[in-house]
């Protein structure tokens, strides 16, 4: 049964959660990117207590009936690829979700509720589970949208008078920040330092270095742009906006004032702001926040009237209760120092977003867009504690405690939370919180991944080989060149005994051959086994950049590594196969024909070899340079061949030989040979004797 994508239609509670007690209701589903111990990060859904792991319900089957989707996405460890859907997709991710969670029998599907070894499998305790980053950011830009904000700042440096700058109300005011410095909550931020102004009453008397003493908060909201990604030159028109605007999170722009006071003229914030933003790790979307859609505190924009381009027919907000706590570090528990409200913003978000791609700008799935320092009008709703201490004329009290604060000291643990409370018939929604505690000046340290290294994924590692297999020794120079090699289980295969034929090895590769290799998918649980070394080559390379590369970063050094190891490949190694020689022999020729044969078709792919490559000239000791790729990982085993048939190497390719001759010193190569394989002391039978 089909469940409709509308924002009210799951309103009874899911089974697994109810709608009094969570943020994270049925009405609510945000999505995150979580890891849990031993296993990498993939993406998941909140509810209640619970994680729905999205990878493992796709692997189930479960999603399959989503028009549009590959469930697949959701083993990414971010969630750009199902960003770049388009709405309607995700609407009808939501409503599969809301299908499958609900205890409403009129819409529900109960095969996760019924089924209990998949409910272990799929349900996972929110207690157990390390939030990341929802999505690789590829740019942020920051927002000046609260006219309260905007005010109260202007009235400090300013005056009343002279508060807003003259394009305030016809524009949102942005600026670009660092998309590197984006953490997700619980990342500690170090208190920066850099160039202050040397007498805070004369600029010219010039700067000095030292810590930042005036280190503030920003309360803010950020969206994640989403759908399709927008072509150079093609801005978001008002009409599409929500299309692209895949959901919400909490954010606080860390903010050193006094850094920016000196810095700031004529272009504004630079490092200042550029050291650490947090968000809140789940993302709740615009469907979710529907029903709590609210009048801006404006109400309207009459005076001025925006330009076309920029005016909203449906000009409103959301109603979004946010507040921030600040905790010392000898207090037990935050005390809150601000609310305010998602609404207190003069300019929407998709007034932001419309504006941001006016130029032509191409937007792009899982960009950020901040929406700027949320403040309303009484003075326990101002978002900075530049605004609550007012430039610091006054102190702010931290209830529970004797404290007090004008800036955040270094110890300080600031806590966002973010809330629509709630409404009749739709239960509450909420974000989450974004916490970060300050370091003193000088701290460094590894702020949490944003992402996890897609090696991570991949694990219990088999490789079914034979010692002296050129195509079995390739693939294990390649794990060795990414670190695999160790952990590596070896399974000899023994050809000799034709072990490559039982209907075992045939199961796993029906030519019949070696190598093959199978390792598990710790994110959808499958064992997957991949044949032919140039394809396990190719896979290692994508799923392992770390290590020793396989192939030069240059794209004609690239082509040329994969036209030299397919020389090799497909024009000279299948000729020398035992298999080739022996059926030659058996229609009727003379023993040792074959063998004649195989020599003959490898002199004549190194001599090829050897022209190519000495053509091009030496640019390295290796084939394409400096460090080995698969051309020097095809080789050496084609030159042990050669060797083998009796091929003269020195006269045919004495280029390749030096070549050889480097790849003997690498640890690679070291550990890739056959002589200390597991099944190198495998006797050979007798050889026959040549007929008279």
């Amino acid at each position: 049964m089909a469940a409709s994508s509308s924002s009210t239609d799951a309103m009874a509670p899911a089974w697994c959660a109810d709608n009094e007690s969570t943020d994270y209701t049925i009405q609510n589903l945000p999505y995150g990117v979580f890891s849990t111990p031993g296993k990498v990060p993939r993406c998941g859904v909140a509810i209640g207590d619970n994680v729905v792991d999205l990878a493992a319900l796709g692997s189930a089957g479960l999603l399959n009936d989503v028009a549009g989707l590959d469930p697949k996405c959701f083993a990414e460890p971010t969630l750009n690829a199902f960003m770049g859907y388009e709405r309607p997709v995700w609407q009808a991710t939501r409503a599969r979700l809301q299908q499958l969670l609900t205890t409403d029998e009129s819409i529900a599907d109960f095969a996760l509720r019924d089924n209990q070894a998949l409910q272990e499998q799929v349900m996972v305790p929110l207690s157990s589970v390390s939030m990341h980053l929802p999505a690789t950011i590829g740019d942020y830009t920051d927002f000046y949208s609260s006219r309260e904000h905007a005010t109260n700042v202007g009235t400090m440096f300013r005056g009343k008078d002279n508060a807003l700058q003259p394009n305030w109300l016809h524009l949102p005011v942005g600026y670009h920040g660092r998309a590197s410095s984006v953490y997700v909550t619980g990342t500690d931020v170090a208190r920066p330092s850099g160039q202050l102004q040397k007498d805070k009453d004369d600029p010219k008397q010039g700067s000095v270095y030292g810590a930042c003493r005036l280190l503030d908060f920003e309360l803010e909201m950020a969206f994640f742009v989403g759908g399709r990604p927008m072509k150079p030159g093609e801005p978001v028109t008002m009409e599409d906006a929500e299309n692209h605007i895949f959901g919400m999170v909490v954010m606080n722009d860390w903010s050193a004032r006094d850094i920016q006071k000196w810095e700031y003229v004529p272009l504004g914030p630079f490092g200042a702001k550029n050291f650490a933003t947090s968000i809140s790790p789940w993302v709740v979307t615009l469907d979710a926040l529907e029903p709590f859609r609210c009048p801006t505190s404006a109400g309207e924009q009459s005076d001025p009237v925006p330009l076309e381009y920029i005016r909203d027919p449906s000009y409103s907000s959301y109603d979004i209760k946010l507040e921030v706590g600040i905790q010392g570090s000898s207090m037990d528990a935050p005390s809150t120092v601000t609310r305010s409200n998602f609404a207190n913003l003069y300019w929407n978000i998709k007034q932001q977003l419309v504006h941001h791609s006016v130029t032509g700008c191409n937007m792009q799935p899982g960009d950020l867009l901040g929406s700027g320092t949320i403040s309303g009008t009484p003075q326990d709703s101002f978002g900075s504690m530049l605004e609550l201490c007012w430039k610091g004329s006054r102190e702010v009290p931290l209830e529970g405690s004797d404290e007090v604060r004008k800036f955040l000291k270094d110890g300080d643990l600031v806590v966002m939370t973010g809330v629509c409370n709630e409404r009749p018939g739709v239960p509450r929604v909420g974000f989450g919180a974004v916490e970060g505690r300050v370091l003193p000046a000088g701290t460094i340290g590894a702020a949490p991944a944003a992402v996890a290294e897609a090696s991570e994924r991949y694990a219990n590692f088999v490789l079914y080989s034979y010692w002296r297999s050129t195509c079995s020794w390739r693939v294990r120079t390649a794990l060795a060149a990414k670190g695999l090699l160790g952990t590596t289980e070896i399974r000899p295969v023994n050809l000799l005994q034709g072990g490559h034929k039982s209907d075992e090895h045939a199961e796993m590769n029906p030519m019949k051959q070696v190598p093959v290799l199978e390792f598990t998918d710790t994110v959808t649980g499958e064992t997957i086994r991949l044949t032919q070394s140039m394809a396990i080559m190719d896979f290692l390379e994508e799923s392992y950049p770390m290590g020793g590369a396989l192939l030069p970063r240059d794209p004609v050094a690239r082509a040329q590594a994969k036209e030299y190891a397919e020389m090799v490949n497909s024009g000279t190694q299948p000729l020398q196969n035992p298999s080739v020689f022996k059926k030659i022999e058996g229609l009727g020729k003379e023993e040792g024909v074959g063998r004649q044969f195989a020599k003959e078709a490898i002199e004549d792919g190194l001599a090829s070899l050897e022209a190519k490559y000495t053509s091009r000239g030496a640019n390295g000791p290796f084939m394409c340079g400096q460090s080995p790729s698969v051309a020097d990982i095809c080789l050496v085993p084609q030159l042990y061949n050669g060797r083998r048939f009796g091929v003269d190497l020195a006269a045919v390719c004495p280029a390749l030989l030096a070549v050889d001759e480097a790849c003997a010193e690498s640890e690679y190569f070291k550990a890739s040979h056959p002589d200390g394989q597991p099944d190198a002391d495998v006797a050979e039978p007798p050889k026959k004797k040549a007929k008279a």
